[in-house]
C-alpha cells in the first residue's frame, strides 16, 4: 500500500515550516496536513489524535476513542506498559469502503467502515503497539491483531467477525484450507497476505487468527508472545511448546473440526467466497 498523499511523514527539519497548518505528531514522526486534506481534527489528548471528514458525528468519534482506550488497556495486559514514545497515535477516519491499515504498525492508522461498525479499530492499534516486521512474516502479527479485535472490539470486523474457529471449521469442511506451513512462511505479502489475491488473503488471515487464538487460549499468552513477530524458521517450537510446529497445527485443526457447526459462519464463508477470482482488494479488509 502506498502512503496517503494527505499525510506524508517528514522529519523535524525545515520541511515542517512548509506546513500550511500545524503539523501532527504520531509517535516520533510528524505529518503535514495540507489545507486541502478532507479531514479535520476531531479529538486530541496525550495518547490519541483523531482526524475525520465532515460526515462523522461527535458520537462516531467518541465511539472510536472509546474503542482505542479499550484496546490499549487490553493490549497492556499482553505486552506490558506502552512506552510514552509510542504516543500520540494519529487515527484517520474515512467514509465509505476501503482497506484499513496502519503502514505495518508505523502509523498513522487509517480506518474505514466506522459508521457500519465493521472497522478493525483494535486490530490496527495492535499493529502499532505490538510491533510488525513484514520481513519476518505475517501469521502472528495479523493473527494476534484479529484475535484482539475479536476478543475486545465491538465491531464485527474483517476478517473473522468474532468467528475465527467457526470459520476455519467451515473452511476445512469445504476443502479450501491453505497449507498452514506455507502461510506461516509468507513474508512481505508475497504469497497469501497481499491485496492482489483477496480470497487467499482472507483464508490466510482467518486461519492465522484461529491458530493464534488456539495457542493463546490453550498454552497461554506468555508462550505466544515469545514467537510473536519472529520468522517461523527461527522459532524453537519444541522448546516453547514441547511439540513441533506440525504437531501444533494438527492439534489446532483437530480442536476446530470437533466444534459444532455455526450457521452464521457458513453464511459469512459464502459471502467471502465471492472474493475468489477478484483482484485486487478494494472493498473491505485490513492490513
Amino acid at each position: 500500500m502506498s502512503d496517503d498523499p494527505a499525510h506524508v511523514p517528514v522529519r523535524l527539519t525545515l520541511q515542517l515550516l512548509a506546513c500550511r497548518v500545524p503539523p501532527v505528531r504520531s509517535g516520533r514522526s510528524y505529518y503535514c496536513l495540507p489545507p486541502h486534506a478532507p479531514l479535520h481534527p476531531s479529538y486530541r489528548d496525550e495518547r490519541f489524535v483523531i482526524l475525520s471528514s465532515g460526515d462523522f458525528t461527535p458520537h462516531d468519534v467518541q465511539r472510536v476513542r472509546q474503542q482505542l482506550e479499550v484496546g490499549l488497556t487490553a493490549l497492556e495486559q499482553y505486552i506490558g506498559p506502552v512506552p510514552p514514545s509510542k504516543f500520540p497515535i494519529v487515527v484517520k477516519l474515512w467514509s465509505g469502503s476501503g482497506v484499513s491499515h496502519s503502514y505495518h504498525g508505523g502509523g498513522p492508522i487509517e480506518l474505514f467502515w466506522v459508521k457500519e461498525m465493521r472497522s478493525p479499530i483494535i486490530h490496527e492499534l495492535t499493529h502499532v503497539l505490538a510491533g510488525y516486521t513484514a520481513s519476518n512474516g505475517h501469521w502472528t502479527q495479523e493473527g494476534f491483531a484479529s484475535y484482539m479485535q475479536d476478543e475486545y472490539g465491538e465491531d464485527r470486523a474483517f476478517p473473522t467477525a468474532h468467528m475465527a474457529h467457526a470459520l476455519v471449521k467451515v473452511i476445512s469442511e469445504e476443502a479450501t484450507l491453505l497449507p498452514m506451513e506455507y502461510v506461516m512462511r509468507d513474508r512481505n505479502r508475497r504469497t497469501y497476505f497481499g491485496t492482489r489475491t483477496p480470497w487467499e488473503r482472507w483464508l490466510a488471515y482467518t486461519q492465522s487468527t484461529s491458530l493464534c487464538r488456539y495457542l493463546i487460549e490453550r498454552y497461554g499468552k506468555e508462550r505466544f508472545l515469545q514467537l510473536y513477530d519472529a520468522p517461523v524458521e527461527r522459532v524453537d517450537f519444541e522448546r516453547l511448546y514441547r511439540k513441533t510446529a506440525e504437531t501444533l497445527v494438527d492439534e489446532w485443526l483437530s480442536h476446530v473440526r470437533a466444534l459444532p457447526l455455526n450457521d452464521a459462519a457458513r453464511v459469512y464463508f459464502i459471502q467471502m467466497k465471492r472474493l475468489r477470482g477478484r483482484s485486487p482488494v478494494s472493498q473491505l479488509g485490513v492490513e
